[in-house]
């Protein structure tokens, strides 16, 4: 059954809010959510909070920092702290390179605090537990955490790309599905608060240095409120991501690192955040009107403070301002480019640099090291590789053209071109003639001569400066790099395409073969070749005659047997158009030439998945036949699944026998099991009702593990199944919490009535959904509990709260202020809310009627 009646519910009777509408509630709730920790792997210490918890996914800004060796254990995903720290750093300053964030509070304090929390962990490990995420797939958990990580690996590779490249394109595809319009709408949403609010901010408030202030003087405190610096500084600004701030002392500025070293002293009119060049930290300090750069390690001046402005263009090239005219140098002072321009230099990723002039839309380009490359639009030199850019077409030049690194033109009257990162070389279209050129050796291939068609398909993921070239109505796979062909040139080969990773599928007539690129074999025919459906076993499936073999990961061909048919069908859906039609058929064939009992051929796992598949669709007649199949081999799992069916199922209902199922479970340590069964007690279904029992059989669930017996527990003190207890209801939930069961609106309720005010704003912030919160703000502005009294937001959430439900008090508190507040007095308004209690039968206080 996809929903269980595991949580006991009950009649709650009314909440101390007067909550008009109380209903029974037999399903736990909970979003499904990624809890993050951090870990001593060796010792399997545990930092005393969780660090974030998070809807679904990574968070996107957060990714890098999950970058380093990841791998599963369990439904359990680790990584490397340090290295993670540092990718994170890294994806970060490109953030603020790219929007120009350095120099702005609002980025830098809580930035520098994110930073300055993870840097401060104890322990080497991160740790994510996403089995609430993983819950709702039908999928084997281990199996999904494995999956999970080869797509961590995956998308990794488009961090490293854009960090590398400092070019955040690279991860467009990424920032299309976050359903932001760019990195810094995301920085800058309302909660996010440029990474600092997808921690927990109980844990990232234990750690770090804070600044703080006496005497309105400014001094540093390490994460134990032990002094670092003392209060003698008249300002002290945001600590960089690597550390430094800048400090001003009577009207002069140096540099203070979080250690409390004072690494250049107060000397100079002005000062900038330092910034990284080549690792090395530098910053630019202005004396006497006049702007330089120096070297905080030494302090000595690497551009002389002798220029009217002076800015970093890119990876420590200077735009040097004298007067209007500038100049491009370097972090060693050294012109890049001869002469001078009466417009900053300009920076086209990834390693060109330009120079407008008045009354022309031409634009200067040079190299990074100078070299001119000519004078062209803007936006329309596009690197290829090792020096060499490709020219698009603009009203200056009608056909694509290529240059060579010396900005000389190396091809030209070009109508297509194939340019790939990874490859070092092209292919390009001319005079309707496809000609491949090797950039690394500066030679053309293929002897020079035109072919029809140059493809690649997706193969160059895999296989780099490889193609498909056709010619002649033949087809061959070439090594441009190796001037090798790879697969000759014949007539026989109707199609190659890819198909999985290293692998490529070569049609013959009616038949295929596949070649395995790594090893440079070319396999025999076989009637169809496709990719494999279990990617961690198989490389590809292969056809031949009644026979279904594969090629596994130790490349060795082996013939599938009956009993894995059902694990290959429960996954087919990774096979795509032709390749999925020619499994099904072959597995429509199968099932036929077995017979009826085809399906006790299932493991565990395929019959549970497909009973479940079932039970989903209503289906429950298949779905009680494949797990009593599973029951009597000893599935604890389908026992359980039975015993929710024959307890819960009006048409299918025989509660001795879902009972015995029940207690078959439970004798196998079924914490599920143990919870239903307390359920059972609980509401006399099967057993005689029995609190005492129930309570046993919640006990004995949450020993085994079960978060929400722990929340049952907690219900039955809440609601008064036994003696109505708030404290011990609140030690169960906050066990249930601890379990990822979380009963949000009840731990509300205990710590307003507790007068907990702190805690239970904690609590209404987890309010995802917005469900019940508003009631608790309105009371809580209207009375100045726990935050400043405002009138005006109680009345805004009072309304809130009537519009999702009735509450007399809510109602109660909205006439008084619309017929005796004076600052609220709205007769209008206060005939609405006598139409409301009419409409919905609620009392009234006389004074109002």
């Amino acid at each position: 059954m996809d929903i269980k009646r595991r949580k006991n519910g009950g009649n709650q009777g009314y909440p101390v809010l007067l909550f008009l509408c109380y209903f029974t509630l037999l399903i736990s709730h909970m979003a499904h959510r990624i809890y993050t920790y951090n870990i001593d792997l060796k010792t399997r210490q545990n930092y005393p909070h969780y660090l974030g918890e998070w809807n679904y996914v990574i968070p996107e800004l957060l990714f890098p920092l999950f970058s380093a060796n990841p791998r599963s254990k369990g439904t359990r995903l680790y990584f490397e702290r340090e290295p993670g720290i540092v990718a994170l750093r890294q994806f970060y300053h490109l953030l603020a390179e790219t929007y120009r964030l350095h120099n702005e509070k609002a980025y830098t304090e809580p930035v520098n605090t994110m930073f300055s929390f993870l840097e401060n962990l104890p322990y080497d490990t991160f740790v994510m537990d996403a089995t609430d995420v993983f819950n709702m797939n039908e999928e084997k958990h281990s199996n999904q955490a494995k999956d999970w990580v080869g797509e961590i690996l995956e998308k990794n590779e488009l961090y490293n790309k854009a960090i590398a490249e400092q070019d955040l394109s690279f991860l467009s595809d990424v920032l299309m599905q976050s359903g932001h319009a760019s990195f810094l709408d995301m920085l800058q949403y309302d909660w996010i608060n440029y990474g600092l609010g997808y921690w927990n901010e109980e844990a990232y408030k234990e750690n770090g240095t804070e600044v703080f202030e006496q005497d309105q003087r400014y001094g540093l405190k390490d994460n134990k409120g032990n002094i670092l610096v003392n209060p003698v500084y008249d300002d002290m600004y945001n600590f960089t991501n690597e550390g430094v701030a800048v400090v001003m002392k009577d009207d002069l500025y140096g540099y203070l690192k979080d250690t409390g070293e004072l690494i250049i002293p107060c000397q100079y009119d002005d000062a900038f955040d330092a910034f990284l060049i080549e690792e090395e930290l530098f910053a630019t300090v202005v004396k006497q009107g006049k702007a330089g750069l120096i070297r905080l390690k030494t302090g000595e001046s690497c551009i002389p403070i002798a220029y009217t402005d002076l800015e970093e263009l890119y990876r420590g090239l200077f735009n040097a301002n004298t007067n209007g005219v500038y100049t491009l140098l370097n972090s060693r002072n050294e012109q890049i480019i001869p002469g001078q321009s009466d417009f900053p230099y300009e920076f086209q990723y990834p390693d060109l640099v330009f120079k407008k002039e008045k009354g022309t839309a031409l634009r200067h380009y040079y190299s990074l090291s100078g070299v001119y490359m000519g004078a062209f639009p803007e936006d329309v030199l596009c690197n290829i590789s090792a020096g060499y850019y490709w020219v698009e077409p603009s009203k200056y030049q009608k056909k694509i053209s290529v240059l060579n690194p010396e900005g000389v033109v190396f091809e030209e009257e070009i109508d297509r071109i194939i340019v790939l990162d990874n490859y070092s070389t092209i292919a390009y279209l001319k005079n309707k003639a496809w000609y491949i050129y090797d950039i690394r050796h500066q030679l053309m291939r293929l002897n020079g001569e035109g072919v029809e068609r140059v493809g690649i398909d997706a193969l160059n993921n895999y296989m780099p400066d490889v193609f498909i070239v056709t010619d002649k109505g033949a087809n061959g796979l070439y090594d441009a790099l190796q001037d090798k062909w790879l697969i000759p040139l014949s007539a026989e080969n109707t199609k190659i395409e890819h198909c999985q990773l290293e692998f490529l599928r070569i049609t013959q007539g009616a038949q295929m073969r596949y070649y395995d690129y790594n090893t440079t074999t070319m396999s025999p025919l076989y009637d169809y070749v496709c990719e494999g459906i279990d990617y961690q076993t198989q490389f590809l499936c292969l056809f031949a005659g009644d026979k279904m073999l594969t090629l596994d990961k130790e490349r060795q061909i082996r013939e599938v047997p009956n009993e894995q048919m059902g694990h290959l069908h429960e996954n087919n859906h990774v096979l795509r158009g032709n390749d999925q039609r020619y499994f099904l058929d072959y597995y429509r064939n199968w099932t036929q030439c077995t017979g009826d009992g085809y399906e006790s051929y299932f493991d565990q796992e395929t019959l549970y998945t497909k009973g479940r598949r079932f039970a989903r669709s209503g289906d429950m007649e298949n779905a009680i036949r494949l797990y009593t199949l599973g029951a009597e081999r000893g599935s604890v799992r389908m026992m359980f699944e039975l015993g929710s069916i024959y307890t819960m199922d009006e048409q299918y209902q025989n509660i001795p026998l879902g009972v015995t199922y029940y207690e078959r479970a439970a004798m196998e340590d079924s914490a599920a099991a143990w919870n239903d069964i307390g359920y059972l007690y609980q509401n006399g279904i099967g057993y005689p009702k029995d609190i005492e029992r129930a309570m046993v059989a919640y006990q004995k669930a949450a020993e085994l593990g079960d978060g929400l017996a722990l929340v049952n527990l907690g219900d039955l003190y809440f609601y008064g199944h036994v003696e109505q207890d708030y404290d011990m209801a609140l030690e169960y939930y906050k066990k249930a919490e601890k379990k990822r069961h979380p009963k949000v609106e009840n731990l509300a309720e205990i710590y307003y009535q507790k007068k907990d005010y702190t805690n239970l704003l904690r609590y209404l912030r987890k309010d995802y959904g917005d469900t019940f919160s508003a009631i608790y703000y309105g009371i809580l502005y209207d009375h100045g509990y726990g935050v400043k009294q405002n009138a005006k937001k109680a009345i805004q959430y009072y309304e809130k709260a009537m519009s999702q439900s009735q509450y007399f008090y809510g109602l109660e508190r909205l006439l008084y202020y619309y017929k005796k507040d004076p600052a609220f007095i709205d007769s209008e308004k206060f005939k609405q809310w006598i139409a409301y209690a009419q409409e919905y039968d609620m009392e009234v206080s006389e004074e109002y009627k």
